[in-house]
Formats: structure tokens, C-alpha cells, sequence
């Protein structure tokens, strides 16, 4: 018993210095391999929303070292509390590197003066409305340097670098203060009242290797037979695969490349079968009725697109949302998914605005990341800078006031399922800039609003970042920090601004040394696109069809149907998550491991009940363990043997 009660350092005020220093290394360790991974070798650690550049170094360089210290002094180790504090630190910095917002932020502030031609029609096209102090610009060749590189013996530009980035990072912190800050307000309604389980959460939880407080009697995760058996399978595995890079044997099937399909007829959609262990071992941390609820509506939604193609029901989809009708319905019921949400917790809300003005209320914000106060009206100040912040790059007051709606609507609607289902590899088919050209129509549009539309591409379509997903987390795994958890949110904050400053400098720096263009993640494709996508909407008038706006409600009506029926029926056995997520490509990839993890969920739950299902539990992550090592050792072997035809590792 003993052995798990929180000790004396655990019930420290603060976080202690130790924590935080190390949780700051960590930070720019997780910033710079994933941006190094992802420039020089093409891999892709960022995607994920518990992201291998954040779970690899955080084992091999905190919980490693920790174990290995504490087997020489088990009291000058590092706390639970630490731990977790740690990984809330790392957990922000990973938020930053390459496609977590790098590397959109940088395609969007480096590209059109580099490529701008009479050919693409961006000068006489969006030029006179591109504001200046958002864009790279080439007068003394910044933008050229950064794509083919310079001579050794030339500084870097920097002070060419200082406006834009401002600029951009001043939206950034605003977009990312009003995500905590809705956070604050809606944690207590989602943990207390919606119950939701964060999976993300306690996946975390168990990887700091400490036994949990609140089962007493039970060792941690890492010292049980499960875990060892786990982690041996997958070692094994992963070993064997990074062997087989030489073609000496063939692999175990769970590379990125490695999937198959499955055709039930031509004119349906395939369904793509592809076993990915970080899917799987996460998965297994969800409630059986969502991982049941989201492969059984995506076979549904298989079979809804090959019927109405049968029946010839086409959809001008290039200007609403890819994937045709059946995406549109899927977000239609997101929407209202959220608004839902917002209407159950309206008299939390109520009593977070008494509490925010002094007005008696029986909440207590103490243990939030912020005051209610500072959330309420720090939100409204952040709003109303994003307001300001868009209407000076070119976008008009209703265009703004449209698109910010849509942006955290589609913003809380992942971060209320990534908390509640765990989806680590969960986007979405539309982005709301895409969707409010959509939804208003380019042809009542200025070429401001689209100019300005376009350079939000470096926030609006990244599902990592602003979504909420990481503030959400961290606020939960707070909860499990016994009473040394003040100032959390001071120091995550810290580490995101490291992690910015070191993924950024390195990008900037690697950009003129090697040439932007020769970078695999290559900003100069991706900007191209973004920009490209505002000549499309220039060129061509669009306003929205009878017969989308009819499926678009359509999946709004669903929605309430089936929030009705869970609430109404105690055997319902459909979630509203899976209409959300239907649409949804790399959830329609992960639908074997999603299937997988229901089922192995359902027998053991049916056999022993959840004491079964508990004890399996070590097992999963102990694969999980096992699978970011060998990502590890995958690494290791590309960067010294395969630098130029490194593998495909891991795919969403």
C-alpha cells in the first residue's frame, strides 16, 4: 500500500524545478527529431494525435533513465507527479514539429513570391490583396535563399523572418488561448457529468511506468507478465521488419505501405484493410459501443456511396466537401453533434458565466487550468483579436464571423470525440475555410475574403494543433497530479513557445542550407496547393446546391435521432461518434484495428467481465512500447544505411 500512496514530493504546491527542466529538454528534443525526421528522411512522427516524436523520446530519454536511477535510489526518483507533468510538457511541444503546424504555417509564409508567375496567375490574380507583413517577401532575396539555399559564407536573412512570423504567431497563441479557454469552460461538464474516459489520456498515464493511486494493490502497468509479453512480441516484430530493409526475408504486414482492399462491387467504395499496432493499442482504451458505433457506420456509409452511385446521385463536391454526398450528411451531423453538446451543458455554462462575474455558484475552479474568469472573458479578448487579426489581412466582418463559427465547430467536434473515442488518427474531409467558401459560395465573394481565406490554410486545415485535443488532454491528466500541479498551464505554455522556437529556427535554418526544395516535406508543394486553391475559387463561381444543402440537413436530423435514441433506449447500441466520423479517411483506413480492438474488447468483456478486460490491458501497452521502439530502431537503421530510400514506417 505504501508503494503507492502519494509520497511527500508528490504533494508538493508547485511543479517542482527538476520537472520542469527536464520537461523543457524534452520539449526541444520532441521539436527537433520530428522536424528532423520529417525534413531529412521523409518520416512522419508528427501525425498522430499522441505522436511517436513525443511517446519515442519520452521513453528512451525520461522513463529510462529514471528506472535505471531508481534501481540505485528509489527514493531520488522521479515522482508520478513529475512524470505526468513531464509528458503535459512534451505533450504540448509535440503540437508544434511539421504537420502538427509547421509545416502548413511555413507553406503558407514562404510560397507566393517564389513561385508567383504569369502562368499560375497569382500576381494579376491575389497580389494586391496578399498583406505583406504575413508573406516571406523576395526584395532582397529571402524567399529565393530559403528554397535553393545559400553559400555557406552568407548570413541568413532573419530580419526578413521578423513581421511575418509575429504576425503568424500571435494568431497562433490566440487560436490556441481560446481553445483552452473553451476547454476550461466545458472540462468539468465532460469529465463529471458526460463522463467521457479520454483514452489518449490513460494510454499516457500508463506509460509513465507508476503504479495508479486510485487502485491500490495493483503494480504498475510495466512490472506485470502481460506488458513484458507484449512488449517481447512487438520488439520481436519490429526488429525483424527493420532487418528485413536488406530484402533478406519478407516483413510482417504492418508497414505503411502494407494494405489490401476489399471490394463488395465496383461501383462501391473499397474498404481498406491495414493493421496499425498504434491504432490497435489505443483503440483497446475505448468503450466497445464507439469502436462498434464507428466500423459498423462506415460500412453503412460504403454501402450508402455505392448505392447512390448506382442510382446515378452525383454531387458537386469539389466545392463543399470531398468524398460526395455521403460526406456532406457526416458533417452536417458533426454539426449539430456540437450543437448538442453546447445545448447539454448549458446550465454548466450557465453557472461557469455566474462564477466568471462574481455571481454566487457552487463551481469551484480550482482545479482548472485557468479561472472560469480569466476563460470567460480571456476567451472574448482572444475572439475579438482574431476578428481584428482577419479583418486586416483582407476578410470581411461577415466572412470572419462565419468562418471563426465553423473553425471551432469543427475544432471542438475532434477534440470532444479524440476525448471521448481516442481517435489518434482522426481528420476530416473539409477544412472550414474550404467549407465556408463553400456553404456562402465564391461568387459572393470578394477576392479579399478569398485571398485572406486562402492564408488561413496555416491553422484552418490542421486538426492537431488548434483542435483542442492537446489543452483537453492536458487538463485531464492535471486531475491525476496529486496536489504539485500548480502552474501546469504556465509551464506546457513554455514548452509549446520552445518547441515553436526550435522547430521554426531549424526549418528556417535547413531551408537555407539545403534548399527548401530538396527538404522532403517540401513547402513549396504544399504552399503551391493553398495558393492554387484561391485562383480555383477566383475562377470559378460557385454557390451551393438544393441537393447538397438537403443531405447537409439531412445528417443534422440523424444526429438528433440518434443522440434521442441513446438517451431514451439503455440498449441503443449506436454512438452519434460514428456518424462524425464516417467520413473521415484515415478513420475509414484504421477500420481493421478499430474492428480488432472491439472485438478482442467484446470476448474478454463477455468471458471475465471488466476485471479480464483490466487485466489485458498491460498487454496492449506493452505493444505499443515495443512499436515506438522499433520506430526507434527504424530510424537509426534509415538514417545510417537508407538515407536516401528510407521506409515507409508507419501510415494513417
Amino acid at each position: 500500500m505504501s508503494e503507492i500512496l502519494p509520497s511527500a514530493s508528490d504533494r508538493q504546491t508547485s511543479i517542482s524545478v527538476r520537472a520542469v527542466l527536464i520537461g523543457l529538454l524534452l520539449s526541444i528534443t520532441v521539436s527537433f527529431w520530428g522536424q528532423y525526421a520529417a525534413d531529412r528522411l521523409g518520416y512522419d512522427p508528427t501525425y498522430a494525435q499522441l505522436p511517436a516524436c513525443l511517446i519515442l523520446p519520452f521513453l528512451l530519454l525520461v522513463l529510462g533513465p529514471n528506472f535505471l536511477f531508481k534501481s540505485f535510489s528509489r527514493t531520488r526518483g522521479l515522482t508520478r507527479s513529475e512524470l505526468i507533468a513531464i509528458f503535459a510538457m512534451g505533450w504540448a511541444a509535440s503540437m508544434v514539429p511539421d504537420r502538427a503546424m509547421t509545416r502548413y504555417l511555413m507553406g503558407v509564409v514562404t510560397t507566393p513570391y517564389y513561385f508567383g508567375s504569369s502562368e499560375n496567375q497569382w500576381p494579376e490574380k491575389f497580389f494586391e490583396f496578399l498583406p505583406d507583413w504575413l508573406v516571406l517577401g523576395d526584395e532582397n532575396g529571402a524567399a529565393t535563399g530559403f528554397f535553393e539555399g545559400i553559400g555557406a559564407d552568407m548570413p541568413i536573412p532573419w530580419q526578413d523572418w521578423v513581421v511575418p512570423l509575429f504576425w503568424w504567431c500571435s494568431a497562433v497563441a490566440a487560436l490556441l488561448w481560446i481553445g483552452t479557454c473553451i476547454i476550461v469552460m466545458l472540462r468539468k461538464q465532460w469529465i463529471e457529468h458526460d463522463r467521457l474516459r479520454f483514452p489518449l489520456g490513460e494510454v499516457a498515464l500508463h506509460l509513465t511506468g507508476t503504479a495508479d493511486p486510485n487502485m491500490p494493490g495493483q503494480p504498475p502497468f510495466f512490472k506485470t507478465a502481460m506488458f513484458k509479453y507484449g512488449l517481447l512480441v512487438s520488439s520481436l516484430i519490429m526488429i525483424w521488419n527493420t532487418l528485413s530493409y536488406w530484402g533478406a526475408w519478407p516483413h510482417f504486414p504492418i508497414m505503411g505501405p502494407d494494405v489490401t482492399t476489399i471490394t463488395i462491387e465496383r461501383a462501391f467504395p473499397a474498404i481498406p484493410i491495414r493493421l496499425n499496432l498504434l491504432v490497435l493499442c489505443v483503440s483497446f482504451f475505448a468503450n466497445t459501443e464507439i469502436l462498434f458505433s464507428v466500423w459498423f457506420f462506415l460500412l453503412l456509409s460504403i454501402i450508402q456511396k455505392g448505392v447512390l452511385a448506382r442510382l446515378g446521385f452525383l454531387s458537386t463536391a469539389d466545392t463543399i466537401v470531398p468524398g460526395g454526398l455521403v460526406s456532406i450528411q457526416s458533417i452536417g451531423g458533426m454539426i449539430m453533434f456540437v450543437l448538442i453538446g453546447i445545448w447539454m451543458a448549458r446550465r454548466h455554462l450557465r453557472d461557469v458565466w455566474h462564477k466568471a462575474i462574481g455571481r454566487p455558484s457552487n463551481l469551484r475552479d480550482e482545479d482548472e487550468l485557468i479561472s472560469y474568469r480569466t476563460a470567460v472573458f480571456g476567451g472574448i479578448i482572444g475572439a475579438l483579436y482574431m476578428v481584428f487579426w482577419l479583418n486586416s489581412a483582407g476578410l470581411s466582418l461577415f466572412i470572419t464571423c462565419v468562418f471563426l463559427f465553423l473553425l471551432f465547430v469543427f475544432y471542438l467536434a475532434i477534440a470532444r470525440v479524440v476525448a471521448e473515442a481516442g481517435m489518434v488518427m482522426l481528420d476530416l474531409p473539409i477544412n472550414a475555410h474550404q467549407f465556408t467558401v463553400g456553404i456562402v459560395g465564391s461568387a459572393s465573394m470578394t477576392a479579399p475574403d478569398m485571398t485572406a481565406l486562402g492564408l488561413t490554410n496555416a491553422f484552418a486545415r490542421n486538426w492537431r494543433t488548434f483542435t483542442m485535443i492537446g489543452p483537453s488532454n492536458i487538463a485531464w491528466l492535471r486531475e491525476q497530479i496529486w496536489p504539485g500541479r500548480k502552474h501546469l498551464f504556465r509551464w506546457c505554455a513554455t514548452a509549446f513557445g520552445v518547441s515553436t522556437l526550435t522547430s521554426l529556427a531549424y526549418f528556417i535554418v535547413a531551408g537555407y542550407t539545403y534548399g527548401a526544395q530538396n527538404l522532403r516535406t517540401n513547402p513549396g508543394a504544399l504552399g503551391t496547393g493553398f495558393y492554387n486553391l484561391i485562383i480555383t475559387w477566383m475562377n470559378n463561381a460557385t454557390q451551393v446546391s438544393a441537393l447538397e444543402i438537403s443531405f447537409l440537413a439531412s445528417g443534422g436530423v440523424l444526429m438528433i435521432l440518434l443522440t434521442l435514441c441513446r438517451y431514451l433506449f439503455y440498449w441503443w447500441p449506436l454512438h452519434p461518434i460514428g456518424l462524425v466520423v464516417v467520413a473521415s479517411t484515415p478513420v475509414l483506413g484504421a477500420i481493421f484495428p478499430i474492428f480488432l480492438a472491439w472485438f478482442i474488447q467484446t470476448i474478454l468483456l463477455r468471458i471475465g467481465g471488466g476485471k479480464l478486460y483490466r487485466s489485458v490491458q498491460p498487454l496492449f501497452i506493452g505493444l505499443l512500447v515495443g512499436y515506438m521502439l522499433g520506430q526507434g530502431l527504424s530510424f537509426l537503421v534509415d538514417f545510417y544505411w537508407f538515407p536516401d530510400a528510407p521506409h515507409n514506417f508507419e501510415a494513417f
